[in-house]
């Protein structure tokens, strides 16, 4: 077994560090289930294989795995994130020797169970960096999502506030280029922020852009919605939204001008 050294509390004991909104989200959406990490490779049998891979910290990795599984093993909750829409159950178990293929290189473990037949796995690099993969033929990438654990729930407790805010705009790429050019005018949400997604929140309501499975499998789209907390927000929405037509429109006709 997996040895698990309880160096700090569950996070549905302690959600320090998280945003109020995501304290809120866990409080009220996710439980604590039992979880077995029996499956999961010995410390003893971990650190050998660790120290084979090039350029990892061991002893720092071994730390992350281990404070990863105390913070987050068996957290559940009925995701509306659009990578998911499913119920997830946090199982952090690092690699044995088995799971790695003679191109890996660093030091990886399982971290995400989910109840749907979605073809991709979300597991968790010795960094603590999130990634996703296609689990299909010819070696896909592991596309890094979010920096962190809790960049994962912060954005989860944005899209489940947002299922209750006004739905101002759903667009499943037209535009996509305008929107993100005109959203560096609304503030950034830096904690819910990865790689392949972004969000930015103004004046009432908010932007998300979502690039996560045009980059885990080939041929899939970019998406961006826009949300609104009441009706003064959505007025705001679409004046933003106004403003990233007139100015595509402005694009477009001086492209032809040229």
């Amino acid at each position: 077994m997996y040895s698990i050294i309880e160096v700090m509390r569950h996070v549905l004991d302690d959600p320090s560090g998280l945003s109020p909104r995501a304290t809120r989200f866990l409080r009220h959406a996710a439980e604590r289930t039992s979880i077995d990490l029996s499956d999961g490779p010995t410390t003893d049998e971990l650190r050998p294989l660790l120290r084979r891979l090039p350029g990892v910290d061991v002893e720092a990795t071994l730390a992350l795995f281990r404070r990863t599984a105390a913070r987050y093993g068996g957290l559940r909750y009925r995701s509306l994130a659009w990578s998911f829409e499913e119920t997830v159950t946090f199982v952090p178990v690092p690699w044995a020797a088995d799971d790695y293929g003679r191109e890996d290189r660093d030091a990886m473990a399982d971290l995400i169970e989910h109840d749907v037949a979605h073809p991709y796995a979300i597991w968790l690099r010795g960094g603590g960096t999130v990634v996703y993969c296609f689990a299909g033929p010819q070696s896909p990438p592991l596309v890094p999502v979010f920096p962190n654990v809790d960049a994962l729930l912060e954005a989860e407790a944005l899209y489940q506030e947002c299922a209750t805010w006004i739905p101002v705009s759903l667009d499943d790429a037209p535009g996509l280029a305008a929107v993100e050019a005109h959203a560096a005018r609304l503030t950034l949400m830096r904690e819910a922020c990865g790689y392949t997604e972004r969000w930015w929140e103004q004046d009432g309501f908010r932007l998300h852009v979502w690039k996560t499975f045009a980059a885990v499998f080939p041929g899939a789209g970019a998406r961006w919605a826009v949300w609104a907390r009441n009706r003064a927000g959505e007025r705001a929405a679409r004046s933003f939204l106004s403003q990233v037509k007139d100015g595509r429109s402005f694009l477009r006709n001086a492209e032809v001008e040229l």
